[in-house]
């Protein structure tokens, strides 16, 4: 039988299932040294890098349930290095250092937050069909070489081979963060804020008002809030993926576009761009469009099922690049945003510069990369 939802759920314990609904509508801090607005894996990353950095008192307040949103629905990929076919240096320089996090955290956090190491391929018809040359840290393999590392591919492709790159079960992960958090709310959507000068004096609360010292706002697109006055251009893409049943068929590692391997022999596929979709219903024909692709690709799939089917909403600027700024304005607020598919890979860098910021009352030396105000400049 076929699940609709993610998989991630399945793959936990009780016990980290119960922190992703924890203290539900309960308020333990009105008056935080810091608030941060938004349950999925940017807030948690940000109120746990905040709080290991003792900056005072965390307070943590999500609508739903910690991971509801973009978190719960994505691959859990942290896989950098082909992002330099498309970003510019300073947004890989921040993927790659939020692997080295990622990894850090693992060793940290107390039986660990899940991370698999993995290589990833990426299939092209040749070299240039990826890139113009080649970055030293990435190997290109013929066709011949790419059979040999994935017996029963139907596809006679070269393509490029990275090492060391990972994945994770993305609410494994958050619940790990998560757990080293004094102060949590589930259930608590923020209403409105109420700004004096050029601070944000409070945040009203479905559950009462906040009061805080500083205010982080991760709520995936940018916060639409009374009170607080943004104009950041956004949107939302649709996507959906899918996890076989347990299969004899193996992949050494995350073979693009075809799969990534997961526990048990089942593979995860997908990862749609379903534009103009607004619909939170899995469409079975793009689940049987991603299936019959897989089975393409790798014929020795030809009668195994899906286990599990599910969609989920990223959320996107229009140059596809996240917004990680003080909001404009404000001198205690901040925001980021529009993390597209780069979500679950940058929240742990992405939280260690917000932290820093907070600290030192200044940017990041290349945080003009990442400005709410580059849009404006835009127009």
């Amino acid at each position: 039988m076929t699940v609709t939802g993610a998989i991630w759920r399945a793959q936990l314990t009780s016990e980290q299932l119960a922190v992703l609904g924890r203290d539900a509508g309960t308020i333990a801090n009105a008056r935080p040294d810091v608030l941060v607005v938004g349950g999925g894996i940017l807030g948690v990353a940000i109120a746990s890098a905040v709080h290991d950095a003792g900056l005072g008192s965390v307070q943590l307040i999500e609508a739903g349930r910690l991971g509801a949103g973009a978190t719960g629905g994505a691959t859990g990929l942290l896989i950098p290095e082909p992002h330099q076919w498309s970003d510019p240096e300073t947004f890989v320089d921040l993927e790659r250092a939020s692997l080295e996090r990622w990894r850090y955290l693992e060793q940290l956090a107390p039986g660990g937050l899940g991370l698999v190491e993995l290589d990833w391929i990426g299939l092209a018809p040749e070299p240039a069909g990826l890139a113009a040359h080649q970055p030293k840290n990435i190997e290109w393999l013929d066709a011949t070489k790419i059979a040999a590392i994935v017996p029963g591919l139907a596809w006679h492709l070269g393509g490029t081979l990275i090492r060391h790159q990972a994945r994770i079960n993305p609410l494994r992960a958050l619940a790990g963060l998560a757990e080293g958090l004094p102060a949590v709310a589930t259930g608590v959507a923020a209403t409105a804020v109420v700004v004096r000068g050029d601070r944000v004096e409070r945040v009203d609360t479905s559950a009462g008002d906040i009061s805080p010292g500083a205010v982080v706002f991760a709520t995936g697109q940018p916060p639409v809030l009374d009170g607080l006055d943004l104009d950041i251009p956004s949107d939302r893409v649709k996507g959906h993926l899918l996890v076989t049943e347990p299969t004899p068929v193996r992949l050494p590692c995350t073979v693009a576009p075809v799969a990534t391997p997961l526990e048990d022999g089942r593979l995860l596929a997908g990862g749609t761009f379903d534009y103009g979709d607004e619909s939170p219903a899995v469409r079975e024909e793009v689940i049987d469009m991603i299936i019959a692709s897989l089975r393409a690709a790798l014929p020795g799939l030809s009668g195994v099922g899906v286990s599990h089917q599910w969609c989920c909403f990223r959320p996107r600027h229009p140059d596809r690049r996240p917004v990680i700024d003080r909001v404009p304005g404000l001198a205690n607020a901040w925001l980021t945003s529009g993390h597209f598919r780069t979500g679950i890979l940058n929240a742990p860098a992405t939280g260690m510069a917000i932290a820093r910021w907070i600290s030192a009352d200044k940017p990041p030396p290349k945080a003009i990369a990442w400005s709410a105000t580059r849009f404006s400049r835009a127009h």
